[in-house]
């Protein structure tokens, strides 16, 4: 987790910070940090509540941009499918863009069974999740002394970059890559994050049929 760590840094200051500059408080920056553990949906969050959006509108917004994870979870379920619900339920709260990455390039090359993959889940987790929760609570006590030139967010791609790059083992993969990319950068003055599902959908889309045709 080590090197994906440093681009959480700034990402749980704004997200710590941007809740205080609505005019909440510490404590409710971090009570909703704490519940979502989720950066972009905090932001959204706090961003659609201090416009006076009604309930419906924030849940639909925070659920489309969450869809991504229906989709992690759907990849990485099979490694955990006979862990207990509660383990499950905990797998769930914990899954992030980080640990889905890490775990679905390792599980497949390792030969452990369910305990040793709970274990290097939680772990990961873990990890993120105090980091992540120390960071926001920072943001929002200091977060107004904290110069703006110090706004480090384009470390989070650059380290997906880095960690997706050694993913792409075949022509299918690559093509599901960059038919995802494409899309992505086509859709994304879609509303509610729409472009990057159409991205994600139609990328996989595009692999299988490579793959199946390719043959």
């Amino acid at each position: 987790m080590l090197p994906l760590l440093p681009g959480v840094v700034p990402f749980g200051l704004i997200a710590g910070f941007t809740p205080v500059s609505f005019g909440y408080t510490w404590i409710d920056s971090t009570m909703g940090s704490l519940l979502m553990f989720a950066g972009a949906s905090q932001l959204a969050t706090y961003q659609l509540m201090d416009e006076g959006a009604s309930l419906w509108v924030i849940l639909m917004t925070v659920a489309a941009i969450n869809l991504r994870y229906v989709l992690y979870s759907a990849s990485i379920a099979p490694y955990l499918a006979n862990a207990n619900r509660a383990s499950r339920l905990l797998a769930g709260y914990g899954l992030t863009d980080q640990i889905f990455a890490i775990c679905q390039r390792d599980y497949p090359t390792h030969d452990w069974n369910l305990n040793e993959r709970m274990a290097y889940y939680g772990g990961g987790t873990l990890v993120l999740w105090l980091l992540w929760q120390l960071c926001t609570l920072a943001g929002a006590l200091i977060g107004q002394v904290i110069p703006v030139f110090w706004s480090l967010e384009f470390m989070i791609p650059l380290t997906f970059l880095a960690l997706a790059l050694n993913t792409l083992r075949t022509n299918a993969h690559r093509v599901t890559a960059l038919t995802g990319a494409g899309i992505s950068f086509l859709g994304l003055e879609l509303p509610y994050n729409l472009g990057l599902m159409l991205g994600s959908l139609l990328g996989m889309l595009a692999g299988l049929l490579y793959k199946r045709f390719s043959r």
